[in-house]
């Protein structure tokens, strides 16, 4: 899949939580965020909605969460980030 966009840097921020432990609930990536700096719980949500809209991840449902994955590769989404 060609990429046309490019992460944000509060995206960055999720795409690395996601590499890093490979799947994860908006609220595991929130409190990892939240150890960085101050986020809420409904941010971190949104913007992992428009990450799934934009295809940077993937959501599955299993019970009542939503397990996302990056779809964007570590490696491929940094040279890219290179060449801003």
């Amino acid at each position: 899949m060609k990429q046309t966009s490019k992460p944000t840097e509060s995206e960055l921020e999720i795409l690395q939580i996601l590499w890093k432990n490979g799947a994860a609930t908006v609220r595991q990536v929130n409190h990892e965020l939240s150890r960085q700096k101050e986020v809420g719980y409904t941010t971190t949500l949104k913007l992992m909605q428009i990450m799934h809209e934009k295809n940077f991840v993937t959501r599955t449902e299993e019970g009542r969460y939503h397990i996302y994955r990056a779809t964007l590769e570590e490696e491929n989404t940094q040279k890219l980030l290179l060449d801003r």
